[in-house]
Parts: C-alpha cells; sequence; structure tokens
C-alpha cells in the first residue's frame, strides 16, 4: 500500500473515530437505557483482557526481539506497557472478579488504579517521544524489566495503603476539580505526544508505514480519553467506549511497534544479508556468481539432483595472455575485457548450464544433461569459436583466444572442490600445451605438482647464484664481421641439471621472480662486456632481453643508470629487447621506450611479426631494430608466405631507417636468402650456439674473424 493512502486512511480514522464521539453524545441517554448492567458485566472484563493482552504483547515484541537493534526508545516502551497491561489486568480482575483475587480492591480504588494507569502511559509516551535514538546494550533489558515490575508494586501498594483517603470516582461530582485537572493533564500528554509523532514523521519518517500507524493510535487514545471525559460513572456506556477505544488503540500500536521494531530491522536485516551475500557470492567485476558460488552450486547438485548415470562437465577458460592486455593497456581496460568475456559467455549459456567467474581472467562454464560425449565436445567447440570475432576496447580490436580444461564428475573427481582443481589444472595444461581445450588426466597433477615445486627452487636459485649466461654472436650478413652479441640465461639446477629458459620464464613471469631474475642478467652481461672491453677487446653491444614485468616498472630508467654506473659500461653499449606484446598500450610504452633512448640505450623489437603491432604506431616508436622471428625465417626455402613476411619486414625495416636482424639461421641457403633481402644481421646456429663467456672469448674475440670466409665456416 502507497505511503498516500496510509495518510488518508489515518485521516478517515480519526474523523470515524470523533463521528463516533459525537453519535454516542447525541444519543447518550438512549445508549444508557438499552445499556443495562449484565451487559457491562459480560463485555467489560472481554475488553479489559484484551487490553492486558496487547500490552504484554508490547512489551514482548519491544523487550525480547531482535536485541541487536536495541534502542533507548524500546527500552522504555517495554516496562511502560508491562506496567500497563499489570494494572489493566488487576483493574479487570478486581472489578469483574474480586472473589478470585486475595488482593481485594474496591470498586472506587479500582477505578484509581484505571486512572493512575492512564496518567502513567500519557506520561510515558511524552518521555518515549522525547528520547533521542540511541542504541543500547542487550543486558538493559533486565534493568527494564524489574524496573517495570518494582513501578507496578509501587502504584499498587501506593493506591492500597491510600486507598481510604482518595476520592470516589464512582461519582463525578465527588472528584469534580480533581478529576477534571487529572483528565485534562492527560489530554495535554497526549495531545503533545501526537503532535511530536507528526514533527518527526515529516522530518524523518516519511516513507515509513509504521510511523503513521503509531500516530494513528495516538490519535484513538486521544478519542478515548474524550470519552473518558464525558464519562459520569463506571458503568456508563462512554466508558466502556472509553476502554473499547483505549483498546483498539493499543492494538494499532502493537501493529506500529512490531512494524518499526521487528518488520523494518528483519527487513533491513535481510537487505544487509543479501548485500553481503552479493559480495560473497558475485564477481565484482563481471556480476558473475564467483567461485564460492560454484563450489556451492556443485555441492549442491551432487548431492541432491543428479541421476545415476548422468555427467556433470566442468569447464575452465582461462585467457591467453590477458597479463598482457592488462599490463599493456590497462587495469581498466583489462577489467572491461573481464566483464566482456563474462557476458558473451552468458548469452551463449542455454537452460541447464551455468557461467562463474573464478577470479584474475579465469571463468567456469558448467554443464549438464550431456550424455553423449561427442555432443559435449561439440558445445565446447562452439564455445571456442565464440573467441574468434575480436573485443572492441578502447576504440580498437583485439583478438583474445582462450584454453579450456575440463573435468568430469563422476569420472575425473566425485566431489566439488575436487572437480574445479582438476579443470583449473587441466586448463594450465592446455596452456602449456598450446591446445585449445584438455580434459583432465592424473599426469597433470604430477605436472601441477612439478610446477610448484619448480618456483620454490627458482627462489632459491636466486639466493644460491645457481644462475649463469651464455652468450650468442651477431654476423653483419653482408661483411662477415661479429658486431653484437646476445646474452641469455640458463639455470644451473643443483639436481636437474642445466635448464633452458622455455623450462621457467613463464614460471618466473607468473610469481613475479622474473624482476629480480632480469636485473641480475641485466647487471651480469654488462659486467661480463666491460670485463672483455678492460682486457683489450674490440668493444661491441651487447644485448639484453626485458621482460613484461620489468618493463612496466615506473623506475626501470633508473634501475638501468644504476647497473651502468655500477659496471661503468657506456650506455652506447647496450642493447634491450622488447616484444610486441610491450607497446599495447601505445602512449605508455613510448613514454618508457623515450626515456630509455634518452640515456643513449639502443632498443629493438623482439620475435617481430608473431604479435599485434600496428603499424602505425611502430614509425612512431623510438627504436632501432627489428628482429624476425625463426619460426618465419626456419621454413622461408620451402613456405613462400613466409619468405613474403621476412621480404616485407626487411623492406619496411630500410625504409624506417631500422636495422634488421634475423634470428634462427641455420644453413647456407637460409643465409643467401636473407642477404638478397638486405638483412643486416643474422642470429644462430649457423654461426654459433649460444656459449659461455669463456668459450665465446676463446673462439670470437681473440682473433676475429670474417663469419663469410669459407676459411672461418
Amino acid at each position: 500500500m502507497s505511503i498516500r493512502l496510509e495518510v488518508k486512511k489515518t485521516i478517515g480514522i480519526g474523523i470515524a473515530a470523533i463521528g463516533l464521539f459525537v453519535l454516542v453524545q447525541l444519543f447518550h441517554v438512549t445508549l444508557n437505557k438499552l445499556y443495562s448492567h449484565n451487559v457491562f458485566f459480560l463485555v467489560y472484563p472481554v475488553i479489559g483482557f484484551a487490553c492486558a493482552a496487547i500490552c504484554f504483547s508490547i512489551f514482548y515484541q519491544s523487550w525480547s526481539i531482535l536485541l541487536e537493534q536495541l534502542s533507548l526508545q524500546r527500552l522504555f516502551i517495554a516496562p511502560t506497557f508491562l506496567v500497563a497491561g499489570l494494572l489493566y489486568l488487576v483493574h479487570i480482575v478486581s472489578v469483574s472478579f474480586l472473589s478470585l483475587t486475595d488482593f481485594a480492591l474496591s470498586s472506587s480504588i479500582s477505578l484509581w488504579l484505571l486512572f493512575v494507569n492512564r496518567v502513567f502511559t500519557a506520561v510515558m509516551f511524552l518521555i518515549i517521544c522525547l528520547l533521542p535514538y540511541r542504541k543500547m546494550k542487550s543486558g538493559y533489558k533486565t534493568v527494564a524489566l524489574w524496573a517495570g515490575i518494582g513501578c507496578t508494586l509501587l502504584i499498587l501498594g501506593v493506591i492500597k495503603v491510600c486507598g481510604a483517603r482518595l476520592p470516589d470516582l464512582r461519582i463525578r461530582y465527588e472528584a469534580d476539580i480533581l478529576g477534571w485537572i487529572l483528565n485534562l493533564a492527560i489530554m495535554f500528554l497526549l495531545v503533545s505526544t501526537m503532535v511530536l509523532g507528526m514533527r518527526r514523521y515529516r522530518e524523518f519518517h516519511q516513507e515509513e508505514h509504521g510511523m503513521l500507524l503509531m500516530i494513528r493510535g495516538t490519535g484513538l487514545c486521544i478519542v478515548s480519553q474524550l470519552f473518558y471525559m464525558s464519562s459520569e460513572q463506571m458503568s456508563d456506556v462512554n466508558h466502556l467506549m472509553g476502554f473499547l477505544t483505549n483498546t483498539m488503540a493499543f492494538y494499532i500500536l502493537l501493529s506500529g511497534l512490531v512494524r518499526q521494531m521487528v518488520l523494518v530491522p528483519y527487513r533491513e536485516k535481510q537487505a544487509a544479508e543479501s548485500e553481503f551475500n552479493l559480495i560473497a557470492y558475485t564477481d565484482d567485476i563481471t556480476g558473475l556468481p564467483n567461485r564460492r558460488r560454484l563450489s556451492q552450486r556443485l555441492d549442491k547438485m551432487l548431492r541432491d539432483s543428479l541421476k545415476p548415470d548422468e555427467t556433470v562437465a566442468l569447464l575452465v577458460l582461462n585467457i591467453d595472455r590477458f597479463k598482457t592486455i592488462n599490463d599493456s593497456l590497462g587495469h581498466m581496460a583489462g577489467n572491461y575485457l573481464l566483464y566482456a568475456v563474462g557476458e558473451r559467455l552468458g548469452h551463449f549459456s542455454h537452460e541447464g548450464e551455468e557461467v562463474f567467474s573464478m577470479g584474475g581472467d579465469e571463468f567456469a562454464f558448467l554443464l549438464t544433461g550431456y550424455e553423449d560425449m561427442r555432443a559435449m565436445r561439440n558445445r565446447i567447440d562452439d564455445m571456442v569459436k565464440l573467441f574468434d570475432q575480436p573485443f572492441h576496447i578502447n576504440g580498437e580490436s583485439y583478438h583474445v583466444m582462450v584454453s579450456v580444461g575440463i573435468a568430469l564428475y563422476p569420472l575425473d573427481a566425485d566431489q566439488s572442490e575436487q572437480l574445479i582443481q582438476n579443470a583449473d589444472t587441466a586448463v594450465h595444461s592446455a596452456k602449456e600445451q598450446g591446445v585449445n581445450f584438455q580434459r583432465y588426466t592424473s599426469v597433470m597433477q604430477m605436472r601441477a605438482h612439478e610446477r610448484l615445486q619448480l618456483e620454490n627452487d627458482l627462489r632459491r636459485a636466486l639466493e644460491n647464484e645457481e644462475f649463469s649466461l651464455v652468450y650468442q654472436p651477431r654476423v653483419h650478413l653482408q661483411s662477415g664481421e661479429l658486431t653484437s652479441l646476445e646474452a641469455l640465461v640458463r639455470w644451473n639446477h643443483p639436481q636437474r641439471g642445466m635448464v633452458m629458459p622455455g623450462d621457467f620464464i613463464s614460471v618466473a613471469e607468473e610469481s613475479g621472480l622474473i624482476v629480480p631474475l632480469g636485473e641480475w642478467v641485466l647487471r651480469e652481461a654488462c659486467l661480463q662486456n666491460k670485463r672483455w672491453q678492460e682486457a683489450g677487446y674490440q668493444p661491441i653491444p651487447i644485448s639484453v632481453n626485458l621482460s613484461m614485468r620489468q618493463f612496466q616498472q615506473k623506475k626501470l630508467v633508473d634501475v638501468i643508470q644504476g647497473i651502468l654506473a655500477y659496471t661503468e659500461l657506456e650506455p652506447c653499449y647496450l642493447e634491450l629487447e622488447i616484444t610486441e606484446s610491450m607497446t599495447f598500450d601505445k602512449d605508455r610504452a613510448f613514454e618508457q621506450l623515450k626515456k630509455i633512448k634518452a640515456i643513449g640505450v639502443a632498443i629493438s623489437i623482439d620475435d617481430f611479426g608473431t604479435g599485434y603491432s600496428s603499424l602505425h604506431y611502430l614509425k612512431n616508436l623510438p627504436i632501432d631494430r627489428l628482429k624476425i622471428d625463426r619460426s618465419f625465417v626456419n621454413e622461408v626455402l620451402v613456405d613462400s608466405k613466409n619468405a613474403a613476411i621476412v621480404s616485407t619486414i626487411a623492406s619496411m625495416a630500410h625504409h624506417l631507417k631500422l636495422k634488421v636482424t634475423a634470428e634462427g639461421v641455420e644453413n647456407e641457403e637460409q643465409l643467401h636468402f636473407l642477404q638478397a633481402q638486405e638483412c643486416h644481421e643474422g642470429q644462430g646456429y649457423y654461426f654459433s650456439r649460444p656459449i659461455p663467456a669463456e668459450a665465446f672469448e676463446k673462439l670470437f674475440l681473440r682473433e676475429p674473424m670474417n663469419w663469410l670466409s669459407q676459411d672461418s665456416m
């Protein structure tokens, strides 16, 4: 019901109550003739017990429900209605069932008990309305309980002791002045309470129906007081109507208090729990249910709803090269990509399929109801094809691929967490194998354990200085002279022996160990080059690879300058190699490269042709060299497309006034093809494998040779 309708209803009830009062006064004489003494003793106890029961309900609601929401108002409301309920109960028992109680009260004293009760509740109503909102400790409710009981005993004791000296309220004129003063005081208190309640409602609670109900109840208390003030004796119809109206007022107050103290806090609690569940079980980037929700869903599914022969497939999807996009384009672009992937998967899902975010760049796709494994495989194929369409980020299109790991229940796991773990293991295996998707096998778990062990060994290797460098020459393809060399890292593992970079660089990247390892490689390469210069050999540049994490460092230039200063190597004898993926964020990459160039260090783009470089930006990048990836060079003689790519890159480099180096030169035929394309330099096994510093010095520095002469081959 709308708040406007509630306001109209409150006004309507108030007008109806006043109209009832007027009608009773107009037909007062007639009603009193119809209203017999027997009717009074039949109806009056029923109303009285109902009023007492409502008071006890209000006490219970205020005293015991939702203790964490206990407020100062509730702390006063509870004893107020406890006292009122007890006094109403004693009043009714003493009037109607006097013989059943040992606490015998005369009719006059019983009427005074009702009168004092009205005064007490009116005073407490005003006090409660004036109290500020303040949360209280639940321990105070015991104090409120005993305060209510003590107050009741005090009122009963005073009335019992002073009963003989109190005026007889059964005959109005005998207590005319005192009665009118007390009645006017009660009316003033009730009107004040209603005015303050309306003011609070307008300022703070205009959307709360419970406050309107309490105002409505206070208004009926005022009408009840009008009936009492019009009553000439206890058996008067005005007295009965006042008691009845008072009971109705308390019932409406009960409804308002229940709403204010129980329903509203309960709904607020529900809303808070709902928000907590949203935070706890929903990914804040994609809006998808998270891993915790997936675990719950699987637990319930595996426990309750599966048929004996039904198979559940859990697919974990990992975005390939997401870290490159995130680091290059920024976290905002990365978050948008995650949202877009989640949205695309959500649109792809059918009934019985669910999408979850596993955190980071991983998603889960839950398939149920497939009994035919071929149909399931086709569905997975369709999912992979989803990513044939590019994603549009910052006005540009980017192709994103995913790796998928699959685990089946009950074939691969019989518990939810194990199923999730196995699917996650499978997706990492798929990434390592370079395939679109792969189903879990027990061998993968062993590999995952080995990978974890490898990361631990890497940390130890940095401390124990288990790494070493090897060096590979670069040769000028026209003159045959040694022009530069590249430093490559190797790991001398105490148990595994020599470990190649392809086996540990990816682990170092994921763990962050690539940063300290990269700095060690850079420092060691510069030191070795400086030693050769001090030994009198011809100075030549040395090339070192930079990782993505290193390139993204804000203090990279400071690190490079610090190493050059420490090794006393001139900047012109150092070249840094980056990959195309590092230039995704063009503006950021340009600034970093410009700073590096400013200190005199050369820059080359390694593995050129395998990434997504924009030629528009390439022309403006402050670089010195392009290195053609070995995958193109290896097949230039058997694949015309690869030959065309190499020729195009070489030609473009010449026009951009960049040097071009071909990697992976392994035979003379490849050499002749590259010479025909006017590539500046070659690097590969045709000239030399990567070798340690001592061997490099002995073979290539002590006696400079022409690499293209017949004698040198």
